[in-house]
């Protein structure tokens, strides 16, 4: 990976974040979209939209903004309700190291026992007792380092999905001038069910006649799939499928890639049932979507003894942004994409229908 790459990858990283409190992503995205010449576009629920040119079109590769945390629900001085938001095991949360961003900046501090008796959203609520003032609104994560290397490991608090966010900004970088019919959507609310897709549909935001192609950071512990192996061209996930065309193209260019790599280019292929994504969302809405996945250890800081790092693979980020890049400069496949798959089959019916027919 370049160290310009990696440098995004780590300011990325540092910045936290949760659902409903991406602010600081959003304005780091919306600043160096801005800094490399895109053009940006914020709708009504937060969600951003970047792109060179006049108007945006083509291939839209999307990633969301948030992470599992804590929303602070009831806040005083030396106490404060949190809420956890996102699919984590609450049973992790009692007794975990947290931080927790205040007007008094940040503060580490110990959940503490579950609250049972209030109720928010439905959501697992927690107490917690620190020295100082807690207000509402205030949100944090895990105790945990945003951005270290260990080897080809990348271990970060946040790889879901920041590392989705960084491979978008990471390929425009690289596409220059010629990041044209592309497009980069940035969302918001996905671990609180997928809130920024459904918004982004709402209000338009997505070139519908084009590509979607949904990026990811998915557990490899639920598939057959190996963390330094490539990334994941995602056929579905535990409730779709994806669109068969877009499919069968990203393997085709990835395809492409590698018989062009010098460097070892390496990708896999498979469903990756561990979870939902946004991809389901647009699926159901008749988008035409695919999805690229980078397989993770430690899904949502899940570790084998408690609240520990995310980690994926320096060389499947690489090559993920390589496939990306591959995929803009290649052809974007039309309705009958499939149908011209086939052909040579169908020719061969053509030759030998004779024998069929009684």
């Amino acid at each position: 990976m370049k160290k310009s790459s990696l440098d995004l990858v780590q300011n990325i990283t540092n910045i936290p974040t949760m659902s409903f409190r991406e602010d600081g992503v959003a304005t780091f995205v919306k600043f160096y979209a801005m800094a490399i010449g895109l053009k940006t576009k914020l709708d009504r629920f937060g969600n951003l939209l970047v792109w060179r040119g006049s108007r945006p079109k083509g291939i839209t590769f999307t990633a969301h903004m948030d992470h599992p945390g804590f929303e602070v629900i009831d806040g005083k001085k030396d106490s404060a309700t949190i809420a956890l938001w996102g699919k984590v095991d609450p049973d992790i949360c009692e007794g975990a190291k947290a931080v927790l961003y205040t007007g008094e900046g940040p503060r580490r501090v110990r959940i503490g026992k579950r609250a049972r008796s209030k109720k928010y959203y439905n959501r697992p609520l927690f107490t917690v007792k620190s020295k100082g003032d807690f207000a509402k609104g205030d949100f944090g994560h895990f105790d945990l380092p945003a951005f270290r290397m260990k080897g080809d490991r990348i271990e970060t608090r946040a790889a879901d999905n920041l590392m989705g966010v960084s491979a978008i900004l990471d390929m425009f970088t690289r596409l220059g001038n010629k990041a044209k019919d592309v497009c980069g959507l940035f969302t918001r609310g996905e671990e609180a069910g997928f809130l920024g897709a459904f918004g982004a549909m709402d209000e338009g935001m997505i070139p519908k006649e084009a590509p979607l192609i949904v990026l990811e950071c998915s557990s490899a512990k639920h598939a057959k799939v190996g963390i330094g192996d490539g990334p994941v061209i995602r056929v579905g996930d535990w409730q779709s499928s994806y669109d068969p065309a877009i499919d069968r193209w990203i393997h085709d260019t990835a395809a492409a890639v590698l018989k062009k790599s010098k460097k070892g280019f390496k990708f896999q292929r498979e469903l990756l049932p561990g979870g939902r994504c946004e991809a389901c969302v647009y699926i159901a809405y008749g988008y035409r979507t695919g999805g690229i996945a980078l397989p993770l250890g430690n899904y949502h800081n899940q570790g084998p003894r408690g609240p520990a790092v995310e980690y994926v693979s320096h060389a499947d980020y690489e090559n993920m942004v390589q496939l990306m890049v591959g995929m803009v400069k290649s052809k974007v496949p039309g309705r009958g994409f499939l149908r011209q798959q086939v052909k040579p089959i169908r020719n061969n019916f053509d030759k030998l229908k004779s024998k069929l027919i009684i």
